[in-house]
């Protein structure tokens, strides 16, 4: 009888871990059930005969299923059309700010290279009147 304690707390101690077989648990119930347990024993002869009881009961009660409504479709639809206009939105609005960024930079390219030709055309007439001097100079001498 003591060779079969040893087994039973085996089998339990494995059940207790969650690593007995089917069989195992088979076998731990056959052994609750039939009475002749140990009584070292007597928690989980009560437990297997708690679940055993469980097993044999029915719910006798009518199930009371809700269909859902018709607005859920709508209310998903509407979101779902809210979220796709959203991100269309966002991708044009990243589109434009891309462009305005872009003309920015083509702007201040420009600029930049206007004034770089007004200072070397500035340069060019300040020679201009070296010119103009000069001409003036030989005018009155020619006269």
């Amino acid at each position: 009888m003591e060779s079969n304690k040893k087994y039973i707390s085996k089998l339990l101690s494995l059940y207790e871990e969650g690593e007995s077989t089917l069989e195992q648990e088979q076998e731990l119930k056959a052994y609750f059930s039939s009475e002749a347990y140990d009584s070292d024993f007597e928690i989980y002869a009560m437990m297997f005969k708690s679940f055993e009881e469980e097993s044999k009961t029915k719910y006798q009660g009518n199930l009371k299923t809700t269909k859902k409504s018709s607005n859920y479709f709508w209310i998903n639809t509407a979101a779902s059309i809210c979220i796709v206009l959203g991100g269309l939105w966002y991708f044009k609005y990243q589109s434009d700010q891309q462009k305005m960024e872009d003309a920015k930079i083509a702007f201040e390219k420009t600029q930049n290279a206007l004034n770089l030709l007004s200072q070397n055309m500035n340069k060019g007439l300040e020679k201009l009147e070296y010119v103009e001097v000069f001409s003036e100079q030989k005018n009155k001498i020619i006269k």
